[in-house]
């Protein structure tokens, strides 16, 4: 396994991001359900709805790799962040 990178490829940063693009999401869908739009926006909404579940299918399947790899292979490699306070 490839080290992960804080605040990119590890686990919390995957799921932390696949929360937001879902809450992205659900912003485009209610719209299209609940919202009066018009046609452009109506159209301009499912694209933006279209491009955010592709970009959750990719996030799942990094996620379920990653877990995969943690928890049924027991490999967890990181690259230890250093900080620039104390």
């Amino acid at each position: 396994m490839a080290p992960k990178v804080p605040n990119y490829n590890a686990l919390s940063s995957l799921l932390d991001r696949l929360a937001i693009e879902n809450i992205k999401l659900s912003f485009f869908e209610n719209a299209l359900e609940h919202d009066p739009l018009d046609d452009a926006t109506r159209k301009e909404f499912e694209g933006k709805a279209e491009s955010q579940r592709k970009m959750i299918d990719v996030l799942r399947n990094d996620t379920v790799d990653c877990m995969k790899d943690a928890f049924i292979e027991g490999e967890y490699d990181y690259v230890a962040e250093g900080r620039t306070f104390r």
